[in-house]
């Protein structure tokens, strides 16, 4: 932005420019008579604040120090703040104050989509997760019904910010309870809002914390600079620590008589505090601020009273109650004023006027777009805005001739035509005044909404329900507050004794009902993870309540036994396994929710590879959402009997067990005529990266080939969902694994492309999953129990993890989202270290050296895996936390040249199955590099999804 000086530098009478230098614009003052030029913006310095700047200066004290102090009781004082905290910028104080607040690493934080990108660099930089909250154009501010859908988009917001848009009031209390949160999770971008009133409340004494901005041209201009008020010591003392380093003493209290160099550093902090030259400028110019704020509300009433007169140019509406700081002057141009708002931008430009426009959303710009996830429906109301808005010169210093010239030239460009055409419609969009872009509108914002959830609290992790609060259910939830490192944040029990029910809670947690209202409870309280803890539990009672949690989208845990229970002070520890959050790099995500329900409900469905890991849990689930018969279907037919048991306690439903190989065409053609499975999960394939490598023509037969027998079976006999698994292999492969995943992946899509009415195919892509058979935690377990050195391929090699939990829920949430020929990904942030996730495992299981043997990478092996291929482009879904790949416009057909790979993998010709993939899919190495595959072989590092 520029800055302009108050007047320009004359020069003197004796000084003569160059003939041909530039002559600086003489700004439109208060009772000129003819001004050249009005400036957008222009900082006013008051004398006062410069002599206070000199001061300091020769004071030789130019940090922070006794200044700053001051500032910061004077400032608190003035908006009526127990305390303030004096930092570098509005965007640091964001961040700190977010920081502050404690909440879990990559917690959805709502934020206005018409906002500064400084705001939403605050709540990424603090390691938190933006999700933009659409706008009424009439206001440029969020309502209460664009927070609610922005809220449900992301499940559970953890906070909120919430800007008062060029010093209007914003109805701050009406958000909170729309997204569901108390006031202290809601922090207020006040840099627009010093000076601002909500009723009779002044800004800064709202919410939790309010941050405001003394960039140069705030209505309190500094230069940089931003103060955090709040009425919470422990906040206000959090932000004060982490503004320098998170250090507990600050230089000038050290320095102090009686100081002590010592200090200490617990947590994390930046380098964000305010000098004691901006400060003394701060407290000078904050005694003219009333005055400067009475000029601004004067000119405001000079534009709005102007501007009645001409069409189409309409100034924002107030969104609550209350005293307007009037930091910007922001109108629209609408379509009615016949010339657009760029157009406008120039013209005025012409005339010597600055105007500027405020601001460019976030998700239009490159960095942000992969960054933030918009709810259902887009942001239709920010985008409808964003290119009518522009803001007018406002400055305590401009002249009433100055706003007239302004109003005058607007005048001037509107276009006769388009003013009478648009008159009647100016006040809206689409000529209805008054109304919202039609995917705004949020009908359901009129029904009241449900009763208030707890309010989130800093501890991370799946929101637990504890079944049993005997002396088990106690100790474990406990254990559970205390050690965060488990994932596991519990809200509440449930028990059968009915003293425990009349108490109410039991410690902490509130009693929520017996264990018959397990699925009202999950809802209610929207629980995403539920953990048995009675000991000994009978078996039927115990597959009813997981049934019922499951039903309701939560996942089930349990306890091993009583007498473990009895001898372990730390009832816990039996969880250890659950501590992912330190082995994938980021907390585990709770992504099925009870909507899935309606894809499976009454439903024949059908899980092919059903006996494998990913199979058998994903019928876990299935059978949970109440399908009206679930088929089972494996070539393997001992796990088809041990899964059975699981299910049903017993192995005699035989009508629902199919033994089949998906490589038999026939075979599965009669499957499907008989059993007509309505929804088909197809989890079956040959998976194991390194023997692929050595029979590239079973993975043929078995990943695509297979496939395409299901495919064609399903779209002959009226299959509504079909769901692919696949593996992020399949983007850019170079393995066999990954190119037969990605050629079974067009094969899905090409079948939508000819899919009968009503019938979805669809597909995901897994990481590699934990808990899954032979997955990486089951083999380094193995060698560490053994003594044996864990091999790992290379120092550097990188994956992306996932829980079984997380595979399965992608899985449900796809059905449930697809409409035909995506790929769907699961968000899961960044990939980690093999050695980082074996080392902090060998931790958790107290072996501290941990032996690890590098055997380098071996043929198809990528150093570093991806999500997405090169020319695959991705977007957000309706789920926060998945996106969908889309393929490249100009992917070419494959479907003919299949029938020659089938021919060679048939001929068992391995030479000749690569080099045909390498055809069909540029990229892939026709002949294998590396290692020789056996060689390989010897060293049991597992790779599968």
């Amino acid at each position: 932005m520029t800055i302009h000086r108050l007047r320009p530098r004359q020069e003197r009478a004796n000084r003569q420019a160059p003939a041909d230098a530039p002559r600086a614009p003489r700004t439109a003052e208060r009772g000129d008579a003819a001004p050249v030029a009005v400036p957008f913006a222009v900082t006013r310095i008051s004398p006062e604040a410069r002599r206070a700047a000199g001061r300091v200066l020769a004071s030789g004290w130019v940090t922070g120090g006794p200044e700053t102090e001051r500032f910061e009781t004077e400032f608190a004082a003035y908006v009526g703040a127990r305390h303030a905290v004096a930092v570098s910028s509005c965007t640091a104080a964001l961040e700190l104050s977010l920081r502050a607040l404690r909440l879990p690493a990559g917690a959805p934080v709502l934020v206005p989509a018409l906002t500064f990108c400084g705001a939403v660099q605050a709540v990424l930089h603090a390691g938190l997760r933006p999700v933009p909250v659409d706008v009424d154009p009439r206001t440029g501010m969020p309502t209460p019904a664009t927070v609610s859908r922005a809220a449900r988009s992301c499940g559970c917001p953890r906070a909120m910010t919430a800007l008062h848009y060029a010093g209007a009031p914003a109805p701050v209390e009406e958000y909170a309870r729309a997204a569901r949160l108390p006031l202290t999770h809601v922090v207020e971008d006040a840099a627009h809002a010093l000076g601002t009133t909500v009723g009779d409340t002044p800004v800064g004494r709202l919410s939790r914390a309010a941050c405001f901005s003394f960039y140069a041209t705030k209505n309190l201009p500094i230069g940089e600079g931003g103060m955090v008020t709040t009425d919470d010591a422990s906040l206000a003392d959090r932000v004060r620590r982490a503004r320098l380093h998170g250090m507990s003493a600050d230089a000038w209290h050290r320095h102090q008589p009686g100081g002590s160099w010592r200090y200490t550093v617990e947590e994390a902090g930046l380098k964000a505090n305010m000098t004691d030259v901006q400060a003394a400028v701060g407290r000078a110019q904050l005694r003219h601020f009333d005055h400067w704020q009475a000029r601004r509300a004067a000119l405001a009433a000079r534009y709005t009273a102007a501007l009645a007169e001409v069409p189409g140019i309409v100034p924002l509406e107030p969104a609550a109650a209350g005293r307007h700081a009037h930091h910007l002057y922001v109108v629209r141009v609408l379509d009615a004023y016949g010339t657009s708002r760029d157009d406008l931008v120039d013209l005025l430009a012409r005339h010597g006027i600055g105007t500027s426009v405020h601001f460019v959303p976030p998700h239009h710009l490159p960095y942000f777009r992969d960054l933030l996830t918009a709810p259902p429906g887009g942001l239709p109301g920010t985008d409808a805005l964003f290119p009518q808005l522009l803001s007018l010169p406002l400055y305590p210093d401009l002249g009433e001739a100055a706003v007239d010239r302004v109003c005058g030239a607007l005048a001037e460009h509107a276009r006769e035509g388009g003013a009478a055409a648009g008159t009647a419609g100016s006040a809206g969009i689409g000529g209805t005044p008054g109304t919202l872009p039609a995917a705004a509108d949020d009908r359901s914002a009129d029904r009241p909404l449900p009763p208030p959830t707890p309010p989130p609290t800093p501890h991370p992790g799946l929101r637990t329900l504890v079944v049993g609060a005997g002396e088990a259910g106690r100790a474990l939830a406990r254990d559970l507050a205390r050690t965060p490192a488990y994932g596991l944040r519990p809200v509440g029990f449930l028990d059968d004794d009915p003293d425990k029910h009349r108490a109410g809670r039991v410690g902490e947690l509130p009693v929520l009902g017996d264990l018959g209202a397990v699925r009202a409870a999950v809802l209610a309280h929207r629980v995403e993870a539920v953990v048995v803890a009675i000991p000994g539990l009978d078996p039927d009672r115990f597959r009813r309540v997981a049934r019922a949690a499951e039903a309701a989208g939560a996942s089930v845990r349990y306890l091993p036994s009583f007498i473990a229970a009895l001898r372990r002070d730390v009832v816990g520890g039996d969880m250890c396994e659950l501590d992912v959050r330190a082995l994938i790099g980021r907390p585990e995500m709770h992504v099925v929710g009870p909507e899935a329900r309606a894809v499976i409900a009454g439903r024949r469905v059908l899980v092919t590879g059903a006996g494998g890991s990913i199979g058998s849990e994903l019928c876990h689930q299935v059978r949970a959402f109440g399908p009206s018969r679930l088929i089972l279907l494996d070539h393997d037919e001992s796990n088809l009997h041990r899964l059975q048991l699981e299910l049903y306690g017993d192995a005699l439903r035989g009508d629902d067990i199919v033994i089949s190989d998906i490589r038999d065409r026939p075979r599965i053609d009669q499957v499907f005529r008989e059993l007509r499975p309505e929804v088909v999960f197809h989890a079956a394939a040959h998976k194991h990266l390194p023997l692929l490598e050595l029979h590239p023509c079973e993975g043929v037969k078995s990943n695509v080939r297979g496939t395409e027998n299901l495919v064609r079976a399903a779209a002959a006999t009226g299959t509504r969902r079909f769901v692919l698994i696949s593996t992020d292999k399949a983007a850019d492969p170079v393995s066999v694994l990954g190119a037969t995943k990605r050629l079974a992946e067009r094969v899905v899509g090409a079948a939508q492309d000819t899919a009968p009415a009503g019938t979805v195919f669809t597909a995901v892509r897994f990481g590699n999953v934990l808990g899954s058979r032979g997955s990486l935690l089951s083999v380094v377990a193995q060698q560490l129990g053994s003594g044996d050195p864990v091999t790992v391929t290379h120092p550097d090699v990188t994956r992306y993890f996932m829980t079984v939990e997380e595979a399965v829920g992608l899985v449900l949430e796809a059905a449930r989202m697809a409409r035909g020929g995506e790929v769907f990904v699961l968000d899961m942030n960044r990939p980690v270290r093999i050695v980082d996730l074996v080392r902090e495992y060998a931790r958790s299981v107290h072996v501290p050296d941990v032996d690890i043997r590098f055997t380098g990478l071996r043929p198809g092996e990528k150093l570093n895996e991806t999500l997405f291929s090169a020319d695959e482009r991705h977007t957000p879904t309706a789920h926060p936390r998945i996106l969908a790949a889309i393929p490249a416009d100009h992917e070419p057909a494959f479907g003919p040249r299949l029938s020659g790979l089938y021919a060679t993998a048939e001929d068992n010709d391995g030479d000749g199955v690569r080099r045909a993939l390498a055809a069909l899919l540029p990229g892939f190495p026709a002949a294998p590099s590396g290692l020789p595959a056996r060689a390989a072989l010897t060293a049991p590092y597992p790779d599968d999804f």
